[in-house]
């Protein structure tokens, strides 16, 4: 905000002029102060980074530290596909940690399909740099994948491919507490993602506020109505019918055969992961219901099959008013994503995602920006998600 300065006035003119000013600065003040609101969103691609409270000078040899560690995840230990239950964590110490005995927050990362790292971001680096600049406090970050043998588990629970987000929201959760200086309450926790990893991140925020206080998502696997039938899962015909026949070629088979089989015959690992996420049928091989079959030459939809798979990246309506104390309860909830997303569905699905949020009165900031999929999200991350939870979770004292 800005004063206007007029200089000398007459006398007569002070009084009545200085209690304008002050109504009216006292106004501004009041709405500046306003908490973000869903009516604010979505928020322009030129918004203004949240600037955190800046960090005291680190000592110039002060560095972090990146280190892959391996943990072992119970909730993963049952699943039917073969995936070991041992997995690899990414974790970054801040400058001051081996210099100090302060307990710090941290940040959950998790990576989009394929993916294991937070692109782009060099540790720790480009970390110490912002924290440097004063653009971010010092927080420990932690980057947990979901990159199972399809290349992504999606981070849900699936009495198939294991139970992604009990992985997180416990088995990570409460291996970095135990081992490192973290302050161990929610909220200190605040989680992120990209695209599957931006969605896990929503679901998981949503389902376990006890854990996280704060969400980031990057682009996030999120479905409007028509969603579903709009991704690449369902594009054409010709997609559905390679999938019938490769349901048909493994049910053919021993289940041994077919165990050992239905991963490499796999027309396509997103489609089957996804399934294996949303619709499982632990029951045989491939285990997954499919939505369609063929009946006299023709492909058939079982609608009570199309839900499920439906109700994976959507069903936003309904988990929102289901979840809306959990919404309700975090101290930040922040969509971002880029108008130009190769795949259209995912900003349909982001605005659809805003609109449910706003009709149901939870606060929450909705950036969209011009970029694609991921072509800013160097940027986003350094610029947006890293300072918004530098200002927004529990610092030590």
């Amino acid at each position: 905000m800005e004063r206007n300065n007029d200089g000398y006035i007459l006398e007569e003119q002070m009084k009545t002029r200085y209690i304008f000013l002050t109504m009216l600065i006292l106004i501004c003040v009041l709405a500046a102060c306003a908490p973000a609101s869903a009516q604010d969103t979505p928020q322009p691609a030129t918004a203004t980074p949240v600037v955190p409270t800046p960090t005291p000078a680190l000592p110039a040899d002060a560095i972090g530290k990146y280190s892959k560690v391996e943990i072992t995840a119970g909730s993963l230990s049952n699943n039917l596909i073969g995936d070991s239950d041992v997995r690899t964590i990414n974790i970054y110490l801040p400058p001051t940690y081996d210099i100090s005995d302060q307990r710090y927050p941290v940040v959950y990362y998790l990576p989009g399909h394929g993916d294991i790292n937070m692109s782009g971001i060099g540790f720790p680096d480009d970390i110490d740099r912002l924290i440097r600049s004063g653009a971010m406090r010092e927080i420990i970050i932690v980057v947990a994948n979901g990159r199972n043998e399809l290349d992504g588990s999606f981070y849900v629970n699936s009495p198939v491919t294991g139970n992604w987000e009990d992985f997180i929201a416990a088995d990570v959760v409460n291996y970095v507490d135990a081992n490192y200086r973290t302050i161990p309450d929610a909220g200190a926790r605040g989680i992120s993602g990209h695209s599957m990893g931006g969605f896990g991140a929503l679901n998981i925020a949503m389902h376990r506020p006890d854990v996280f206080s704060a969400v980031y998502s990057l682009s996030p696997g999120l479905f409007d109505e028509n969603g579903l039938a709009e991704s690449q899962i369902f594009s054409s015909e010709y997609v559905n019918g390679r999938f019938v026949s490769y349901q048909s070629k493994i049910a053919g088979m021993s289940e041994e055969e077919a165990k050992s089989s239905m991963l490499v015959l796999s027309p396509d690992k997103f489609i089957l992961g996804y399934g294996l996420a949303f619709a499982p049928n632990p029951e045989k091989p491939p285990y997954l219901d499919y939505p369609y079959s063929e009946v006299n030459g023709q492909l058939v939809r079982d609608e009570a099959i199309w839900k499920k798979w439906e109700s994976g990246f959507g069903g936003v309506a309904e988990e929102i008013q289901e979840y809306k104390s959990n919404f309700m309860s975090l101290k930040g909830i922040v969509v971002d994503v880029g108008s130009a997303d190769e795949y259209e569905w995912i900003p349909k699905g982001c605005d659809y995602f805003d609109e449910q949020l706003t009709a149901a009165g939870i606060p929450h900031t909705y950036y969209k920006h011009d970029g694609t999929h991921g072509d800013r999200l160097v940027e986003r991350i350094r610029d947006y998600m890293l300072p918004f939870f530098s200002e927004i979770l529990t610092f030590e004292e």
